[in-house]
């Protein structure tokens, strides 16, 4: 278990992240279909509003030198 499924987890999940992710959604970014492509729709965005950009991490872990064939190493 990741600990994403704790009932703790699930209840800060479900109860506060989520409702809040709700409410800020009307201030992302969003696109729809259109032909072979996406369309940006335009925000409308209140006075007291500002665009909302959303950065999300998974688990992935990558560094810059993997598969390197050679290195820098010193005497």
């Amino acid at each position: 278990m990741d600990g994403y499924e704790r009932p703790d987890v699930v209840k800060y999940r479900n109860s506060e992240f989520l409702p809040l992710m709700v409410l800020y959604e009307r201030c992302m970014v969003q696109w729809k279909p259109e032909g072979i492509g996406l369309v940006r729709v335009k925000l409308d965005l209140r006075l007291e509003e500002k665009r909302v950009i959303a950065v999300f991490q998974d688990k992935s872990c990558f560094h810059v030198n993997d598969n390197k064939q050679m290195g820098w190493c010193a005497p």
